[in-house]
């Protein structure tokens, strides 16, 4: 067996196997997520870098991926997400994860990498064991939820939405400081707001931007609820939740078939509004981390 980088034939198989796994509940990962090739690729324009740098293939003797690891990071960023190694069910059990996890810190240290984040299904014994015998440590976790059909939730009285626009951007950088993220750039903004990668919304109440919603669309079928952040004097009224269905009902009607997001099982009560729009628990994840070099 070699490993070796990826090439770009390699994708419609290690596709499939990422696919496979993400079905099966005591072998899920959230990195590789892909379901096709497209999704691959995109994964990897989303976050400026190139597959061939970034992905190891385990190869087996007629040339044909048996497996993959790798790294998921934006450009000269020096910590990563882990893409766990995952592998060909007949190779399990002899030792190919473990090659190429060893494979991927070596890689890693070669990319400048200095800290890196692997998430697993909970019930991922497997997988933990061997993330935690190279020196991975849990740090938290999440619920991973599932939407196959957003549920409409009427807009509050008083509350327009739309899609946000360039005179948005200000509101929405204030709404982020006050949800208590860190605010994107004004560039960054009108950049995600033109590259097609991303769908933002806003919710409106007296001419003011009082919620917004931002939908990573990067695989359009499969779209992400990456952020969501309500004024502190609209919240406990649906502003969010209406907001949120509203974005959603645009993509599901585009040609999006789930959408899919993550958030602490300790935040109750936005489990309880996404839970309202639609979303099912479908994987607790833990994430672990690992310091490099």
């Amino acid at each position: 067996m070699e490993i070796r980088p990826f090439r770009r034939s390699d994708a419609d198989r290690l596709a499939t196997l990422a696919a496979t796994f993400a079905r099966a509940e005591t072998d899920f990962v959230l990195n590789p997520l892909w379901e096709t090739e497209a999704e691959l690729f995109a994964e990897f324009e989303r976050h400026a870098i190139a597959p061939e740098e970034h992905l190891l293939v385990a190869e087996d003797e007629i040339g044909g991926p048996l497996g993959v690891v790798g790294f998921l990071r934006y450009s000269g960023e020096n910590t990563a997400a882990l893409i766990a190694p995952i592998v060909e069910r007949e190779e399990r059990g002899r030792g190919v994860g473990g090659r190429l996890l060893r494979a991927a810190f070596e890689l890693g240290e070669r990319l400048g990498i200095g800290l890196v984040t692997a998430a697993l299904g909970s019930r991922n014994r497997s997988g933990h064991s061997l993330l935690t015998a190279h020196g991975f440590r849990p740090v938290r976790q999440h619920v991973f939820m599932q939407c196959d059909q957003p549920t409409n939730v009427p807009p509050t009285a008083g509350i327009t939405l739309d899609f946000a626009g360039e005179e948005d951007i200000s509101g929405m950088i204030e709404l982020f400081t006050e949800a208590g993220f860190a605010p994107p750039s004004e560039e960054t903004m009108r950049t995600e707001l033109a590259n097609g990668q991303h769908a933002w919304a806003v919710a409106r109440e007296d001419g003011r931007d009082v919620a917004f919603v931002e939908l990573e669309t990067h695989w359009p079928q499969r779209v992400w609820v990456s952020y969501v952040g309500v004024s502190p004097t609209s919240r406990e009224r649906g502003v969010g939740s209406s907001l949120v269905s509203w974005a959603l009902e645009q993509q599901f009607a585009s040609g999006a078939e789930k959408a899919m997001l993550m958030l602490s099982p300790a935040n109750r009560a936005a489990l309880r509004a996404y839970e309202k729009v639609g979303f099912d628990r479908f994987r607790l994840i833990d994430v672990l981390e690992k310091p490099l070099g």
